[in-house]
């Protein structure tokens, strides 16, 4: 069992290095090849003083890319393209579902500007004496008739996929509320139980509160 905690711990160290690693030598090494085939495309050939250089620009080329897809998203007629890029990509089936995956993961890890949990907290969920870590939405107030103030919104997430999850109405008096920000509640989730808040991680090896 130690040695399989071991592994599993040394997984989780490494795996995010090495897929970052990974993706980031494909990017470097593929740039050259894309940047030379497309010279080559247009009657160009590339001096060989600026070889060196064309992995760095594709490096910046990705970047961009990223930033400009950002700015259509941000405007309607950026929504509109992506949405109608979204409605093709979700007719194929096996891409739909990979598609669909990835878009999950990275809007938990990355958020939505336009939704902002208040904070993390905890609910008596499924039954009494077992919890479930939630995020507090807003209150209900008297926004839900007939249903009396003092009730809350939550969403409980579910692993590996926090978006997945699924919303509760219940009484604000028994949300037990996490000392800890929403952020690391989200990658709690995400790494199904093994990542704890790296404050209360160190308090617990340090046996050590923080106050």
């Amino acid at each position: 069992m130690r040695l399989e905690r071991y592994f599993l711990t040394g997984l989780l160290v490494i795996l995010p290095l090495a897929v970052t690693a990974y993706l980031g030598v494909l990017v470097y090494n593929s740039s050259a090849a894309f940047f030379t085939g497309l010279l080559r495309l247009v009657g160009l050939s590339v001096p060989a003083w600026a070889l060196p250089w064309l992995p760095l620009v594709g490096l910046a080329s990705a970047v961009a890319l990223v930033v400009l897809v950002g700015m259509l998203a941000t405007n309607l007629v950026g929504r509109r393209l992506i949405l109608m890029v979204d409605q093709l990509v979700n007719l194929v089936p096996l891409v739909r579902d990979v598609y669909n995956a990835v878009k999950q993961i990275a809007h938990s890890l990355l958020g939505h500007t336009e939704l902002q949990f208040s904070r993390a907290a905890l609910i008596e969920y499924p039954r009494k004496g077992t919890y479930a870590l939630c995020f507090v939405v807003q209150p209900v107030e008297d926004r839900l008739p007939p249903l009396p103030e003092g009730y809350t919104v939550v969403v409980v997430p579910t692993s590996p996929v926090p978006a997945s999850g699924f919303v509760l109405i219940v009484p604000t008096q028994d949300l037990i509320p996490l000392d800890i920000r929403v952020e690391e509640a989200i990658r709690f989730v995400v790494s199904v139980g093994f990542l704890l808040p790296e404050d209360k991680a160190r308090e617990l090896q340090n046996g050590t509160p923080r106050g």
